[in-house]
């Protein structure tokens, strides 16, 4: 009966996770994280030294270890970063098998160690944020491993125990407070395969090794960044840069509480529903609830601190960490489920019927495959692809796009920020970091913008000055991508004056009908109007032809525009409406007859709407 249940307990754990292979590769739409860590993880690939060669403001390990992987494909779609997701898998198993080892070496047995591990990948706390391409997870497993090579006790152990929490703060630097809490903690708490007498509370001298083992890590890092040039860069970037940004952010309320009530169907903040029954996390619910009763339990273990009351401690610093943060997100909560495992565990075993174990980990499972089939973004990670492939296909190898997260990985960034987290808003707004200068542009205009929520925001708060260029010569084709296009709104006797964003043939359209639609009266507002009725700004071009009321020049000399001219960058274009009727000017190049084409109803490009329950659409 033993081992049935054993074995119960290894199938929901299996086949939860299996369940989420799905949304891995088909459902599950790209988080600008995710694009981040590949481009940066491709420049390295391609010979390039990060802080030196491109801006980052995070621990750079995780690049270095994928690297050679982005260098694999060609792609400039999403599945370039899917392939990244299958191959996380494996770090994934080696976090589960780290903290499986932890959990034996603390005495736990197969029951409840694999029980609490069923609920961990039965619950969208964890699910949601694991079928990502994260850095995350990478820390995670080099932080289990310094815990677990800590339990062996050796001074061999313990050195590597060192080295492998210095590489868990050179993969996530957001640990640093937890790692200096660790190894001070691991310092005083005397534990070991060689100790005979229970833990206690005493300074264990082999423990001074894992200072030793971290030392030894770091210099190599230290001196390969020095080697190269980019170690002001990097403390520029990594330590003072995210202080700044950290400081000049704002206080967003309740976050620790809404991540938290989160998995009881709560949301507090950046919703348009309180409560909503589908997003109940089930297996979410239930390791809160065994994992803070396990918390509270593992206090009475304070005279003999064993592995339990390690754990705990250490939980607590990483919570308290957490709860201090003014941004928390999802995937910061990865190493929190991973370290409630033992606890969770703990708890289950003094379940005084299997039965009810068995229970409550079908429900958690039934939930999670709910939750992994049926709500699913699929539209939007079809359309992510649509625009990187597009933007891709707009584009020569030799241009640079603009935009707030870098969908164009085939192209080079057209500013020194190439994604637009709220640190870079904050670091340019309070003049800490140089902003994307209209100069810049004119000099050297970007072949494309996407124009996301996030270079939306820049443009409309952060940069104004910007939105007049962009909106006069580029227009969307897509909702959320412009290409090149001169436009205005003429009225009698008005004039304007463009320089050319990029060589090409440019067809001329101009009509008073152009001069109606709503780009030409509020052009941010329609490029992101994303409800239902966001078909009705799509246009359809007449064909292009001269208009009779125009009189143009081009570098200062008058000339005759037909229905087509070819344009230069840089060149200077005036066009004057010297007619009665208020006219709508676009130049346009390429064979594109429609503008403002939308996506699905529902579908955004960040993924941005709320979770609906839904039949998927392969």
């Amino acid at each position: 009966m033993n081992e049935r249940g054993v074995r119960v307990a290894i199938g929901l754990a299996l086949t939860a996770a299996a369940v989420r292979l799905v949304p891995l590769q088909w459902l599950h739409p790209l988080n600008w994280d995710e694009i981040e860590l590949f481009r940066a993880a491709d420049w390295i690939a391609r010979g390039r030294v990060p802080f030196r060669d491109f801006w980052q403001h995070h621990a750079p390990l995780a690049w270095f270890v994928y690297a050679p992987f982005a260098a694999l494909t060609e792609s400039p779609g999403v599945d370039a970063i899917i392939a990244l997701r299958w191959l996380q898998i494996l770090v994934w198993i080696a976090a589960f098998w780290l903290i499986n080892r932890y959990m034996t070496n603390a005495g736990l047995p197969r029951f409840a160690r694999w029980s609490a591990m069923a609920l961990a990948l039965s619950s969208s706390m964890l699910m949601t944020s694991a079928i990502e391409l994260r850095f995350d997870v990478m820390a995670a497993v080099f932080y289990l491993a310094g815990l677990v090579l800590w339990q062996r006790g050796t001074p061999r152990a313990m050195f590597a125990a060192g080295a492998m929490f210095c590489l868990t703060g050179l993969t996530n630097m957001r640990l640093g407070p937890m790692l200096v809490v660790t190894v001070l903690l691991l310092r005083v708490v005397q534990r070991g395969a060689a100790d005979i007498s229970p833990p206690r509370w005493k300074g264990n001298p082999r423990a001074n090794w894992i200072f030793a083992g971290g030392i030894a890590a770091l210099i190599p890092a230290l001196l390969y960044f020095a080697a190269t040039g980019s170690l002001r860069a990097l403390y520029q970037s990594v330590v003072i840069e995210n202080y700044l940004g950290d400081k000049y952010g704002p206080d967003l309320g309740p976050v620790f509480l809404h991540r938290m009530l989160i998995q009881f169907g709560v949301r507090l903040i950046g919703t348009d529903r309180l409560f909503e029954w589908a997003a109940v996390d089930a297996g979410g619910v239930l390791l809160m609830i065994l994992g803070f009763t396990g918390m509270v339990a593992a206090l009475l273990r304070w005279r003999r601190p064993d592995d339990l009351f390690v754990m705990l401690l250490l939980q607590s610093a990483n919570l308290f960490v957490i709860s201090g943060m003014k941004f928390i997100y999802n995937y910061h909560l990865q190493m929190v489920v991973l370290m409630a495992l033992p606890l969770v565990a703990w708890i289950v075993e003094r379940i005084p019927r299997r039965g009810i174990v068995h229970a409550l980990l079908v429900v958690a499972w039934c939930v999670n495959a709910f939750a992994a089939l049926f709500r699913g973004k699929e539209l939007d990670l079809a359309y992510q692809d649509f625009v990187m492939r597009e933007v891709h296909a707009r584009t020569r190898p030799d241009e640079k796009v603009w935009g707030g997260i870098p969908w164009a990985l085939r192209r080079e960034p057209a500013y020194r920020f190439w994604f637009l987290p709220d640190m870079t808003r904050r670091l340019v707004q309070h003049g800490s970091a140089p902003p994307y200068r209209l100069e810049d542009i004119v000099r050297d205009p970007p072949a494309a913008v996407v124009m996301d929520q996030y270079a939306l925001t820049w443009v409309s708060s952060v940069q104004r000055e910007l939105a007049p260029y962009f909106i006069r010569h580029y227009m969307p084709v897509w909702r959320n991508l412009w290409v090149p296009a001169p436009n205005a709104r003429l009225g009698s006797g008005q004039g304007i004056e463009w320089l050319v964003p990029r060589d090409g043939t440019y067809r001329l359209f101009a009509s008073p009908a152009l001069a109606r639609h709503e780009w030409f009266r509020r052009p941010l507002g329609a490029s992101s109007y994303d409800n239902d009725d966001a078909a009705r700004l799509t246009l359809t071009l007449p064909p292009p032809a001269a208009h009779p009321e125009l009189l143009w020049w081009i570098d200062g000399q008058p000339t005759t525009m037909n229905a087509s001219v070819a344009l230069r960058e840089g060149q200077h274009v005036r066009a004057v409406n010297r007619g009665r009727e208020t006219l709508g000017v676009i130049l346009l190049p390429g064979d594109d007859r429609v503008l403002f084409r939308q996506p699905p109803p529902g579908a955004t490009l960040e993924a941005a709407s709320t979770r609906v329950t839904h039949i998927p659409k392969l």
